[in-house]
């Protein structure tokens, strides 16, 4: 073959592959815009729903006659009890921190009146009275544990073990999320502190109750710096909870996440309330 049937052919050859190659880039780059946009659409067209978050602490059967706490972080079973009767009541559907994070990702969609219940520090007491109740009602809630607390009696003070931990996962109602290993501030902490603190509490959480495909972090005291919530953002933390408020679907911000504290004996209406209320 002469040099020049040669030259003819890679020629011929180089133009079909052109006339192959540039036509599927073209139909790749169409497709790729059309998702683009209807994804942007879709984020765009989501409902401007309240999503509250109530924040609970301990459980005690007596209300003392005085804490130093005013009473902001201890509650009573009647009173919780009856705060999950009165949501349902009226038209609240209680989510899970799961059922956010899959209507965030546009898998699924919100109820119109959607409420998420979550507790603090890993108390026994969210076992011993807090669970049964959550059975009866066939409700969700979301157990934010300080690892290093699990197991152990503080000043008269019992919390979790991974047992009730895990028999409690298991039921499919609660799920266990990080509340950091040693519970301090931790907007005085060095970053690489904080991150290390908050690795190692799921690596204790994982390796106790299994690999965990959604992570939640929830700061100790609500005490975060914009360089905290970025580090843990890059480090595998899908959704983080640091502030007094309530939430709107249409612009959530999953590394914003507003909670209501519910202090002692705030009944079912004052919630609502609050809620209907509250202008973000």
């Amino acid at each position: 073959m002469s040099k020049t049937n040669m030259i003819n052919r890679g020629e011929f050859k180089l133009n079909i592959k052109k006339k192959v190659i540039i036509p599927c880039i073209i139909i790749i780059c169409i497709v790729t815009i059309i998702t683009l946009s209807f994804n942007k659409y879709k984020y765009n067209k989501r409902p401007d729903v309240k999503i509250p978050v109530l924040l609970y602490h301990n459980f005690v059967t007596t209300v003392p006659a005085s804490d130093p706490d005013n009473f902001n972080y201890i509650n009573t079973p009647e009173s919780f009890e009856e705060n999950i009767k009165t949501l349902l009541e009226n038209g609240y559907t209680i989510i899970s921190m799961k059922d956010l994070a899959d209507a965030n990702s546009m898998k699924t969609e919100l109820p119109s009146k959607p409420i998420i219940i979550t507790f603090d520090d890993g108390y026994y007491s969210n076992y011993e009275y807090i669970y049964p109740i959550l059975q009866k009602y066939n409700v969700k809630a979301s157990i934010f544990i300080i690892t290093d607390k699990i197991g152990q009696e503080i000043d008269g003070t019992k919390y979790l073990s991974w047992k009730e931990c895990l028999e409690m996962q298991n039921s499919g109602l609660v799920e266990i999320f990080s509340h950091s290993k040693k519970h301090v501030f931790y907007n005085k902490l060095p970053i690489r502190e904080l991150r290390d603190d908050v690795i190692e509490s799921y690596k204790l959480i994982e390796k106790n109750l299994g690999k965990k495909d959604l992570k939640v972090f929830a700061y100790p005291y609500g005490a975060y710096t914009s360089e905290a919530v970025r580090t843990l953002k890059n480090n595998g933390i899908d959704f983080q909870l640091y502030d007094i408020g309530i939430n709107n679907f249409k612009d959530l911000d999953k590394n914003f996440i507003k909670r209501i504290n519910i202090p002692c004996e705030m009944t079912g209406i004052e919630i609502i309330k609050e809620i209907e209320l509250s202008d973000y």
